[in-house]
C-alpha cells in the first residue's frame, strides 16, 4: 500500500531524489564519456581497434541481456520479500566498487576493464528497479510524476556538475595536481565511486522496507509462479501492458539517440571537444526543464508531457537530416536536454500510477527489461539501414518510425483510470 497522501516531501522522499544525483555520475561520467574514450585509447591500446569495439559491444550486449531475464525476477522477489533494502544497497556497492577498481589498471588491462565495467553496468541498471520500486512504497500516487521528474532533474544536475569536475581535470591535470590526462582521467573514475556513496547514504538511512506479503519458503519459485500469472492475467492490467508497448517504442528512440549522437557527430566531422560541450549542455538545460515538466506532468498529465516530447524528438530526427556543422549541433544538443528528463520522468511516474502496489516489483521490473530491449534493438536497427544504404543520415529513418509507433499506440493508454 501507499503512504497517505501529502503535499509535502518527508525525509525518504528527499534521499529517494537526492540519490539521484549520485547514481547519475556513473551514466555520464562512465558510460556516456570516459569509459569508451579511455577504454579504446589506454586499456585497449594494444589491440586491434576494431576487435576492441567488437569487445565493448559484447560486454554490453551481455549485460543488458542478462538483466532483461532477471530484472523481472528480482523485482518479483522484492515483492514477497523485506530484501529490496539490502538487495538495493548491496547491488550499489558492488557497481561502486568495480568502478573505483577501475583506477588500478594499467595500458593494455583491457580484460580486467571490462569485466569490472560489465559487472558495474548490470548492477546499476538492477539497483535502478529496485530504485524506481522504492518510489511506489514512499509516496502517494499523486506525488509519482513530480517525484520522478524531482529525481531525474536533480540526477542531471549532480551527473552533469562532477562531468564538468571530471573534463576539467582531463583537459587541465596539473591544475588539479596529476601528472597526465591518464591519470586525470582515472582519478574520475574514484570521483564517482565516493560521489555516488556519498548521496546513496542519505536513502540507506532513511529508506524502510514496506513489504507486507512475505513467502518464507520456496522464494524464487514463487517469484516465478507471480511473473507468469501477472503475464497470464494482461486483460486485468490493460493500460499498464499497452503503455510498455508504448514505452518499448518510444523509449528505444530515446535510448538510440543518446547512444549514437556522440559517433554520429564525428562521423559528420565535428571534434569530440563539440561532442563533450554538447553533453554539458544537455545535463544543464534538462535541469530546469525536467523540474518545470515534472509541474506540468503533475498539472496537467504525464500523457500530454510524454506526447509532446515525442514530438519534439521527431522534429529532432528530421533537423538531423539536414545537420552540417558544431552549433547546429549545439541546438539539437538543447532540443534534446529540454525533453529527454520530461519524457523519462512522465513515464516512470505514468507507469508508477498505472499499476498495483503490492506488486510494484514485478511491474518495475518488467518495465526496465522493455527499457533495456530498447537500449540494443534500436541501435541495431540503425546498424542494419547504415549497412544497406551506407548512408548515415538514412540511418535514423527506423529511430522516426519508432517513435511514430509509440505515439500510435500511447493515444490507446487511458489514463484517467489509475489502479
Amino acid at each position: 500500500m501507499n503512504n497517505p497522501s501529502t503535499k509535502r516531501f518527508t525525509r525518504e522522499i528527499k534521499a529517494w531524489i537526492s540519490y539521484d544525483l549520485g547514481n547519475s555520475a556513473f551514466a555520464t561520467t562512465v558510460v556516456a564519456a570516459f569509459f569508451p574514450i579511455f577504454y579504446n585509447q589506454y586499456w585497449a591500446s594494444n589491440i586491434d581497434s576494431v576487435v576492441s569495439a567488437q569487445y565493448l559491444s559484447w560486454t554490453l550486449v551481455i549485460s543488458n541481456v542478462t538483466l532483461l531475464f532477471t530484472a523481472p525476477l528480482i523485482g518479483a522477489i522484492t515483492d514477497i520479500s523485506k530484501t529490496t533494502k539490502k538487495l538495493f544497497i548491496s547491488m550499489v556497492l558492488i557497481s561502486i566498487i568495480c568502478v573505483a577498481l577501475l583506477y588500478t589498471l594499467e595500458a593494455g588491462s583491457w580484460l580486467y576493464a571490462l569485466v569490472f565495467f560489465g559487472i558495474a553496468n548490470y548492477f546499476f541498471s538492477a539497483s535502478n528497479v529496485l530504485y524506481d520500486k522504492i518510489l511506489v512504497q514512499i509516496a502517494s500516487p499523486d506525488l509519482f510524476s513530480k517525484i520522478s521528474g524531482y529525481g531525474f532533474a536533480w540526477g542531471y544536475f549532480g551527473g552533469g556538475l562532477l562531468f564538468l569536475v571530471n573534463a576539467l581535470m582531463s583537459l587541465y591535470p596539473q591544475l588539479f595536481g596529476l601528472e597526465s590526462q591518464a591519470e586525470a582521467i582515472k582519478w574520475s573514475f574514484v570521483t564517482v565511486s565516493v560521489w555516488w556513496s556519498i548521496f546513496l547514504i542519505p536513502l540507506a538511512i532513511t529508506y524502510k522496507d514496506k513489504t507486507t506479503k512475505v513467502v518464507k519458503n520456496n522464494l524464487f519459485l514463487s517469484s516465478f509462479k507471480n511473473i507468469f500469472t501477472t503475464l497470464k492475467s494482461i486483460s486485468k492490467y490493460r493500460n499498464a501492458f499497452i503503455f510498455l508497448l508504448a514505452f518499448f517504442l518510444f523509449i528505444d528512440g530515446v535510448h538510440t539517440v543518446m547512444a549514437l549522437a556522440s559517433t554520429f557527430a564525428l562521423n559528420l566531422g565535428l571534434d569530440s571537444s563539440s561532442v563533450i560541450i554538447a553533453l554539458l549542455l544537455v545535463q544543464f538545460i534538462a535541469f530546469p526543464s525536467t523540474l518545470m515538466w515534472s509541474y506540468v506532468g503533475e498539472k496537467y498529465s504525464d500523457k500530454f508531457v510524454i506526447n509532446f516530447s515525442i514530438f519534439i524528438y521527431i522534429a529532432i530526427i528530421i533537423f538531423t537530416f539536414f545537420l552540417t556543422n558544431a552549433t547546429q549541433f549545439y541546438v539539437l544538443a538543447a532540443l534534446v536536454g529540454f525533453v529527454q528528463g520530461g519524457i523519462q520522468g512522465s513515464s516512470r511516474g505514468l507507469f508508477a500510477k498505472l499499476i498495483p502496489a503490492e506488486k510494484a516489483g514485478e511491474f518495475f521490473g518488467i518495465f526496465n527489461t522493455f527499457g533495456k530491449a530498447g537500449a540494443f534493438i534500436g541501435p541495431a536497427l540503425v546498424g542494419i539501414f547504415l549497412v544497406a544504404f551506407n548512408n548515415v543520415r538514412i540511418s535514423l529513418l527506423p529511430i522516426l518510425i519508432l517513435f511514430i509507433l509509440g505515439l500510435l499506440v500511447l493515444y490507446f493508454v487511458e489514463t484517467d483510470e489509475v489502479i
